[in-house]
């Protein structure tokens, strides 16, 4: 991830998809965390701060906005801010899609696969983003995973965000997003006509 940020690619995939994606959003804004091997919950981040919103907190190292980067730590570890977010889902109970950016190499693919099960009862989408041309592993086989009481998560990867057009990047946002609306409505997940929200 550190040539991912050095090259800037971070900074142009999440100002790419801010636009795009809080036109899903019920009230216009996103609700961003920033994860290593501890996470972060960053300030909501809307369209007319996108700029400024990631001039201040898109970073590796240092103290940005009160947060000091070092305790996040510098190897990942997907669990914390995955409970967190399963947490904060069944707080509010409304229709959430989580756009999860990741450069692959998940470790702990049995506890991320436990988690995703646990989490098909939640009224969350998770859609994975994957940057660097990286061994994106178990993100490939989360389609066919077994287990679940609906099919909650989606993967694809922006190594091309330079070449992608706004509506590539809406249609690769929204390729699996509707059918687990229906397939979450039909389970009893979804109240009918729920308006989604949006978590990063």
């Amino acid at each position: 991830m550190n040539r991912l940020y050095s090259a800037g690619t971070v900074r142009r995939v999440v100002e790419r998809m801010i636009p795009v994606a809080i036109q899903l959003d019920d009230d216009g804004r996103i609700e961003p965390y920033l994860y290593a091997a501890d996470y972060a919950r960053l300030p909501d981040v809307t369209v007319d701060r996108v700029d400024e919103w990631s001039a201040e907190y898109l970073h590796l190292r240092g103290r940005h906005g009160g947060i000091d980067y070092a305790e996040i730590g510098g190897s990942n570890n997907e669990i914390p801010v995955m409970r967190e977010i399963i947490v904060s889902v069944n707080r509010h109970n409304e229709p959430t899609l989580v756009l999860f950016f990741t450069d692959g190499g998940f470790r702990r693919k049995a506890k991320i696969a436990a988690l995703m099960r646990e989490a098909s009862t939640l009224p969350a989408f998770w859609q994975f983003i994957g940057l660097g041309h990286a061994d994106y592993g178990l993100l490939h086989d989360l389609d066919t995973m077994t287990g679940r009481h609906v099919d909650n998560a989606g993967f694809f990867s922006v190594d091309d965000i330079d070449t992608l057009t706004d509506a590539d990047l809406y249609n690769r946002l929204l390729h699996e997003f509707p059918d687990w609306l229906r397939a979450a409505e039909s389970a009893g997940i979804l109240r009918r006509h729920s308006t989604a929200t949006e978590s990063w």
